[in-house]
């Protein structure tokens, strides 16, 4: 593993500010004062619970790899609000089964090998990712870009994050540290200045 998981949840928390920047440079939003605002509180947050620190010993390749990962998500927000109304569960499924048969064929090309799972513990993974982790969770966050935009939609993952910790903290037994007991009421400061707090002045 080149990056450890606390740098890869603090890349990926730019998340709602690469949103917020694609969402105005394809005129879909305005740029505005407290998405920005929020957005940087909120990875100060995320920096603060992951403790996360830039070194050398860390390939460009793979940093290019998770924020390349990190625009693909706000842009694939973005295109949904430029898509004509359709119903969650129908572009949810269009959307799998799209992605299913891409993973198939890399997986092919890369002459990986295709096998089930021998272990109980694999298959209650999937038994839940597949249905709650993966059907479920992209079903909502599609109803709620039908009503808010794009940027303000992202801010859930800077939320990831925190409730891993500390679901990590309770049910791993993970110590309880002062990251996370600062970090994370930050983030919720920062999700409700960039997402939740009602709007005032319009644009920068």
């Amino acid at each position: 593993m080149d990056i450890h998981a606390g740098l890869g949840q603090t890349l990926l928390a730019i998340v709602p500010l690469a949103t917020l920047f694609l969402a105005v440079l394809q005129r879909q939003e305005r740029l505005r004062r407290g998405a920005v605002v929020g957005g940087v509180v909120a990875l100060a947050g995320i920096a603060l619970i992951s403790n996360a620190t830039l070194d050398e010993g860390i390939p460009a390749l793979s940093l290019l790899a998770v924020l390349g990962g990190a625009l693909c998500f706000a842009q694939a927000a973005v295109l949904v609000r430029h898509f004509p109304p359709a119903h969650p569960v129908t572009m949810n499924a269009v959307g799998m089964a799209t992605g299913a048969v891409l993973l198939l064929a890399g997986s092919l090309l890369a002459r990986e090998t295709i096998e089930l799972p021998d272990r109980r513990e694999t298959w209650l993974a999937i038994g839940y990712l597949v249905p709650v982790g993966s059907v479920v969770v992209f079903v909502l966050y599609l109803v709620v870009l039908r009503h808010w935009e794009a940027s303000r939609a992202a801010y859930e993952f800077v939320l990831i994050p925190v409730f891993t910790v500390a679901l990590s903290t309770w049910l791993d037994d993970e110590p309880l540290g002062f990251g996370l007991l600062l970090g994370g009421p930050l983030v919720l400061v920062g999700v409700y200045i960039g997402a939740l707090r009602r709007r005032r002045a319009g644009a920068l």
